[in-house]
């Protein structure tokens, strides 16, 4: 077998992890930003901020999952948008994942026929079913969506928040959502052998960590910290930059950080793991 009949060979035999980062960005303004979403595969969001907005009507279609990482709004401004645009495509629900107290929170102030049609109660046409279902994250880990496994990591936030760890094929990503800083999280990432890649917010330079602290975010002298220490082959991915200072942030963590795997996405890029 020569060495191309080999490659392609492993090509087939191996399904790797596709994320689309739809958005990355600690705020709005201007072209380039949009708040936080990312694709896994073509059927599950990772939060729903303002980069859902940008996937065509036929890739909305293909969204059957949405998994929260908390309610605050830069996270979930397009969630209720998403059933309103694709309700006459659907043929079941699309079924969104949180922690108990944000489902509670999504019912509470989103779908509840006042700032929003409810759509928890609106049936798919020709169906019983709902347009949307709302699913509390079980206690136990992981679930599986899918083919997905989805298990929930710990965040510090100030609200009911937490990170995930996504997995596939024996390679996993991490995401932190909104935290400040939680030593249990960056525990986990460093023992776990099938880490790829930790997709991090950092909202603020280090001339902002008291702000960050206050607000429960991370600032650069805590982000660097905490990811000198993490194994060298994990990719670094830093989101969450709020605007303004996305060139700030980017430079003090090249300075601290220069000769790891250090990754600065714009919204509509894409990583394979």
């Amino acid at each position: 077998m020569n060495t191309l009949e080999v490659s392609l060979e492993c090509l087939i035999g191996e399904q790797n992890m596709q994320i689309k980062i739809l958005g990355c960005n600690g705020g709005i303004g201007g072209m380039n930003r949009r708040t936080t979403c990312y694709r896994i595969g073509e059927s599950i969001l990772i939060d729903a901020g303002t980069g859902l907005g940008d996937l065509t009507l036929k890739e909305l279609e293909k969204i059957d999952h949405v998994v929260l990482t908390h309610a605050h709004w830069d996270h979930i401004s397009c969630l209720p948008l998403l059933p309103d645009a694709v309700f006459s495509m659907r043929k079941s629900p699309i079924k969104i994942w949180a922690l108990p107290e944000v489902i509670n929170i999504i019912k509470a102030h989103v779908f509840n026929n006042h700032v929003w049609p409810d759509f928890t109660k609106i049936p798919i046409i020709g169906s019983t079913e709902p347009i949307v279902a709302l699913n509390p994250l079980p206690d136990a880990n992981p679930i599986l969506i899918d083919g997905v496994e989805i298990s929930k990591l710990p965040a510090n936030h100030g609200i009911p928040a937490c990170g995930y760890r996504v997995s596939q094929e024996g390679k996993a990503v991490a995401f932190t959502g909104d935290t400040g800083d939680e030593e249990q999280f960056w525990k986990t990432i460093a023992s776990d052998k099938a880490m790829r890649a930790v997709v991090v917010e950092c909202s603020y330079p280090k001339s902002l960590s008291e702000l960050g602290k206050m607000t429960l975010h991370l600032s650069t002298d805590v982000a660097s910290r905490r990811l000198a220490n993490l194994p060298a082959g994990i990719a670094r991915i830093i989101i969450h930059r709020k605007p303004g200072y996305e060139e700030i942030i980017d430079n003090e963590l090249k300075r601290e950080l220069g000769q790891f795997d250090l990754r600065f996405p714009i919204p509509g890029q894409e990583y394979s793991f």
